[in-house]
């Protein structure tokens, strides 16, 4: 059990707002899986405050959810995150921490770790605007010389943030190298709000790592949840060592590939879902064997028919050399 402001959550594993991505049926599955909480993609403030609530592209079935606003403008944010909680966001978080140049560019994202005051400001003038729970995602900094997720952490907490979660690499690592999983320690004994961890993710056993490591009272799961919603299973959740983890038969992964589709189609129609679905049945088949064929015909693939024939061939491929 995990407390999120007022929110009551069944355990603390979350899956990570990841951009093009955590759509309505990746967060569905999740949640399916066991994920107790979901993050909508980042949303832009301003986009989201021009086109209204259907920008959310939120489910009635998904709640609890967390809208992830993105800006560098205090008021921009403190508005679309009254416009989210009206429209029944459970949470807002604010994005802190995404690397890319076109987000930090805007002075959004990571850049934002550079402005301690400029991250008051907005948290100050967001928090006075909702009610709901509010949590903030950073890095460790901006690079190795700018390492402040401890600073900006307390002024999250100082300004009436529910939670921070931290991805322990800086804006100049992007997603190279070991995240440091120091700082969300020392995050830890530092702060009495709760602190959510980040990075590295990659298995259930990871997960279980995170938490006696450092201390956390969640971790969020991003790129470990790609072709494995697995990770979120209860069964899986305390193992206690890595061999313990149960992993996917072939039956069982093909059966979560014709689900994730099904949930494509409803929400993209049948040729958007074979487009969207190739990247994920790549990742689903991730490390199976004879895969470098499979993987070259499924990209070429347009129709459904032709999808599902492929997929069908090479898990009957892999089910005859066992």
């Amino acid at each position: 059990m995990m407390r999120l402001g007022d929110l009551q959550l069944d355990h603390p594993l979350f899956l990570a707002p990841l951009s093009g991505i955590t759509d309505y049926p990746f967060r569905k599955l999740a949640r399916e899986f066991g994920c107790s909480m979901v993050f909508t993609e980042m949303v832009s403030a301003e986009g989201f405050i021009r086109k209204g609530p259907p920008f959310l592209k939120m489910g009635e079935d998904e709640h609890p959810i967390s809208v992830q606003l993105c800006s560098s403008d205090p008021d921009a944010l403190a508005q679309a995150a009254e416009m989210a909680e009206a429209s029944g966001a459970d949470a807002i978080d604010i994005n802190m921490g995404c690397p890319s140049k076109k987000v930090t560019d805007t002075g959004a994202g990571a850049d934002l770790m550079r402005f301690p005051a400029k991250v008051e400001s907005i948290l100050k003038e967001v928090r006075k605007r909702i009610r709901c729970p509010l949590t903030i995602k950073i890095r460790s900094g901006w690079d190795a010389d700018q390492i402040n997720a401890l600073e900006i952490s307390k002024i999250a907490e100082d300004c009436g943030v529910d939670a921070v979660t931290v991805h322990p690499r800086t804006r100049a690592q992007w997603f190279h190298g070991r995240a440091d999983w120091g700082i969300i320690g020392q995050m830890k004994r530092v702060v009495h709000i709760p602190v959510i961890g980040n990075g590295d993710v990659t298995t259930s056993y990871s997960a279980k790592r995170m938490f006696e490591e450092t201390g956390c009272d969640g971790v969020m799961v991003g790129k470990g949840a790609l072709g494995n919603p697995w990770i979120f299973d209860p069964k899986n959740r305390w193992a206690i060592e890595e061999k313990m983890a149960i992993f996917p038969s072939l039956e069982e992964r093909k059966r979560v590939i014709e689900r994730h589709y099904a949930l494509l189609q409803s929400y993209y129609g049948d040729q958007g879902a074979v487009t969207e679905v190739r990247r994920h049945v790549l990742w689903y088949t991730k490390g199976l064997q004879n895969s470098a064929s499979f993987r070259s015909t499924l990209l070429k693939v347009k129709e459904k028919k032709a999808l599902f024939e492929t997929i069908n061939s090479y898990f009957d491929l892999l089910k005859r050399r066992g």
